[in-house]
């Protein structure tokens, strides 16, 4: 399996695998009635940039199958918590296929710490892709439960500050072998074997 598959896999598992346990183990903070704040979208947002968008599906789909098991199965009447479930996995997905991309752009382009100014940049188009797909998805998946964009990012503005914050930092320790999006297949330069099996062919010797 090539490196470009293998790695996102694997990292995308690990991920997802921390998501899920960290659901079952209830390490969250209760910030007030209606706001739980859990690492979930830590691991979410660096899965899609380092892992790209087969790395991000197979992480979030750790997270959503311990939600519905552990926090919102029982809680809507069936099947809208399962309806309720999908309409999240689509709206993380969607958002997080943009911080994939722009991860990409910018790792590309940028260095530290330019880079840490656009990954922030990034985060602020994830909540602002993802909340509006979430209000929408989950009103229609259960009828009648009146979730708002004023109350959606209301509820996220200290997640956002959080999630901007931790994975910077996690970006900014990383090495740069480790910080590039491993979903893409890195340009090598040409080692020396090459250089002189080019130039005999080429008859310089």
């Amino acid at each position: 399996m090539k490196k470009t598959i293998s790695g996102p896999i694997i990292g995308g598992f690990i991920l997802g695998a921390l998501s899920f346990l960290t659901t079952v183990a209830n390490l969250t903070i209760q910030i007030s009635q209606d706001l739980i704040l859990g690492p979930w979208e830590i691991f979410n947002t660096i899965s899609a940039a380092l892992f790209g968008p087969i790395g991000l599906l197979i992480t979030e789909l750790g997270l959503d199958i311990s939600g519905y098991l552990y926090l919102i199965r029982g809680v809507y009447p069936a099947p809208q918590d399962v309806y309720f479930i999908i309409g999240n996995y689509a709206a993380h997905c969607v958002a997080m296929l943009a911080v994939a991309f722009g991860y990409r752009f910018i790792h590309r382009r940028m260095k530290m710490p330019r880079l840490l100014a656009g990954w922030v940049l990034f985060m602020v188009i994830y909540y602002l892709v993802g909340v509006p797909m979430s209000v929408f998805l989950h009103n229609l998946a259960v009828p009648g439960l009146g979730a708002t964009f004023a109350g959606y990012f209301g509820g996220v503005r200290l997640e956002f500050v959080l999630v901007a914050v931790i994975t910077s930092l996690i970006l900014l320790a990383l090495p740069d072998r480790y910080r590039r999006p491993w979903w893409i297949e890195p340009k090598h330069a040409p080692d020396s074997d090459d250089e002189v099996r080019s130039e005999l062919k080429g008859g310089v010797l």
